[in-house]
């Protein structure tokens, strides 16, 4: 199984950081999973390859947009209370 996230970004620089931000999360890597991600342009593309579980994607991809989520409203408050 093969999922693919793109999500668009405001900027090049919100797309790195948030790349940056998950890049610890993904490894070690269970065997039968890998995660490659890329930011192009204001994009950041993040495709799943799974020869594991449907379960094991879909956790695999609940913790990849958690780690998302909490790296987009960190970015906000830090900016807010500056």
């Amino acid at each position: 199984m093969i999922a693919t996230i793109k999500l668009d970004f405001q900027s090049s620089d919100v797309a790195k950081r948030i790349l940056e931000a998950i890049t610890p999360d993904n490894t070690p890597l269970p065997s039968g999973l890998t995660i490659d991600c890329s930011v192009k342009e204001t994009k950041l593309l993040i495709t799943i390859q799974c020869e594991r579980s449907i379960s094991s994607l879909g956790a695999t991809l609940e913790d990849i947009m958690s780690a998302i989520d909490l790296s987009l409203r960190t970015s906000q408050f830090i900016n807010s209370a500056e």
